[in-house]
């Protein structure tokens, strides 16, 4: 069953992104050199937040995949004001990230 489960491409896709973005926040270049963060890294913390991220890339990608599997059965259409909307929501969620930083 297990072997079954890591055949799948999302189970897979999900396991790469957690990978990537531990070793992504394993260590960091200054100008000493590598500086490597084995105990911060090693934290439940900090394990959960690697895991919760990958999981909502997963569940984004998913969505996208259903959303462009029905787009292409033409069992729902987008009309252009969609994607207005949804620029005008990433911008003002840029412009508040960037005020609270």
């Amino acid at each position: 069953m297990f072997k079954i489960w890591l055949k799948n491409k999302t189970t897979q896709l999900f396991f790469v992104l957690w990978f990537h973005i531990s070793l992504l926040n394993l260590f960091f270049v200054n100008k000493g050199g590598f500086v490597f963060l084995w105990k911060q890294n090693g934290e439940l913390n900090t394990l959960l937040t690697h895991f919760f991220t990958a999981l909502i890339a997963t569940l984004f990608y998913l969505v996208v995949t259903k959303m462009r599997i029905g787009l292409a059965d033409k069992k729902f259409s987008f009309s252009n004001n969609i994607f207005v909307f949804g620029s005008v929501i990433m911008v003002i969620l840029i412009g508040f990230i960037l005020k609270e930083g």
